[in-house]
């Protein structure tokens, strides 16, 4: 069971828990990051005054609303299959191009998780390489109203990330190949959702994860090899090159 309902750059969302909502330690955090982004994209087609996903420049091209960073927040819940979620979501700007969502995770009157979600406009250069994204402007302005501390500091903590890791490189790490049927969205990018399950795959326990952070900053083709590099709590996603394209932090 799926209810939607849209109010102003909001919108409440109640959902049936399955199978495909649950993992053995709660709510999913795939399935929380991939349904979540489609709402974040809805909202920002609403503000923008249209209906579709297909963003476009002032001069028509394509452009993507791409993901910045996002944190989630989960509390280990057990007996949620049949159980009724409620999804609260909200946008936000954070200046420029950078729009930001927060999603609360209701079960009853107990919320059981939390995401932030921080976007900026992107397009393909001439080169239609993943390698070469850039920034982009979008021919409809949205108003929207300013983003609260939590957001803030979400996109204080990724602008600090990416300055601290311009021009690192990532030398040694566990290679893995993305499946270009599962892990690239249909743009052709590799779907944010798919950084979360190769450092996920990487990781030396079972234990559920209470907290995410991942900043994205960058991409790569089909047919590459990343190289996930763990370190602790924290881990860095790079491409073949060593040119690092996510650096994640985690709770357990």
């Amino acid at each position: 069971m799926l209810d939607s309902e849209t109010t102003g750059v909001g919108v409440l969302t109640r959902q049936r828990l399955g199978m495909q909502q649950l993992s053995p330690h709660g709510l999913s955090e795939t399935w929380a990051l991939g349904f979540c982004g489609d709402i974040h994209w809805q909202m920002l087609s609403g503000a923008s005054g249209q209906e579709s996903f297909g963003f476009r420049a002032a001069d028509g091209l394509p452009i993507y609303a791409a993901f910045c960073a996002t944190r989630i927040d989960l509390t280990p819940s057990q007996g949620l299959l049949g159980a009724d979620l409620t999804i609260r979501s909200r946008l936000a700007s954070l200046g420029g191009t950078r729009i930001g969502s927060r999603h609360e995770f209701r079960q009853g009157r107990q919320v059981i998780g939390s995401l932030l979600m921080l976007s900026t406009f992107v397009a393909h250069d001439e080169t239609a390489s993943n390698r070469r994204i850039v920034r982009a402007m979008p021919e409809r302005d949205c108003v929207l109203p300013e983003a609260g501390i939590a957001l803030k500091e979400l996109d204080a903590r990724a602008r600090s990330v990416s300055r601290t890791l311009r021009g690192q490189r990532v030398e040694e790490g566990v290679g893995i190949t993305p499946n270009p049927s599962l892990d690239f969205n249909a743009v052709g990018l590799l779907y944010f959702v798919s950084f979360t399950r190769l450092v996920e795959s990487t990781a030396q326990t079972v234990d559920g994860v209470r907290a995410r952070e991942i900043v994205y900053l960058g991409n790569l083709d089909q047919g590459e090899t990343v190289k996930v590099q763990r370190s602790g709590t924290e881990a860095l996603v790079a491409r073949e090159d060593g040119h690092i394209i996510a650096q994640i932090a985690e709770v357990r």
